[in-house]
């Protein structure tokens, strides 16, 4: 695999992305920190964990985990997104499809980690006010929509990628 090793600059939506994304990250660890001693022992849990009762319930100590293991995942994103040259595409990547391809590549890491500093926010929050007492059901509202984000997300820009090989292959033959 020979493919050209081009740096893709970042406009000002991607660094917004960006910074949103860890800011809803760090949200979660301040709203932790801040009501960590007034929430109850037991509170519920939105993720697996072997630690978790059956019901759904954890320690107040299990909520650090969503922020820790979603900030590891993002940091990861945001590094392997500083080398699109090893990503998979689905067209061969030469000198004239090299930008846009590797630029959709990125972007579509950055919109996937903002999703997940979404839900690690969402998840933070709801537990929370759910150990403080607010009934707030984002499970049954929100939460099965992320599925669908995150496997809808990589088709679109899978179908957007093909399409521009596709547009350039008519431009071709013109």
């Amino acid at each position: 695999m020979n493919r050209p090793k081009v740096k893709i600059t970042k406009n000002n939506i991607d660094k917004g992305i960006e910074i949103l994304t860890f800011s809803l990250i760090f949200i979660s660890v301040i709203l932790i920190g801040i009501y960590y001693k007034q929430l109850p022992e037991k509170l519920p849990i939105y993720f697996n964990w072997p630690s978790k009762d059956k019901n759904g319930f954890g320690t107040k100590d299990l909520l650090w985990a969503t922020p820790i293991l979603f900030g590891i995942i993002v940091l990861g994103l945001y590094k392997l997104n500083q080398y699109p040259w090893i990503f998979n595409y689905p067209t061969e990547i030469n000198t004239r499809n090299v930008e846009y391809n590797y630029k959709m590549s990125t972007q579509m890491l950055r919109v996937l980690g903002l999703l997940i500093g979404i839900m690690c926010f969402l998840m933070t929050l709801a537990s929370i006010l759910n150990g403080l007492g607010h009934d707030i059901d984002f499970d049954q509202y929100l939460y099965p929509y992320f599925p669908i984000l995150f496997t809808g997300l990589p088709i679109v820009y899978l179908i957007r990628i093909l399409m521009n090989k596709k547009n350039k292959q008519n431009s071709d033959f013109k």
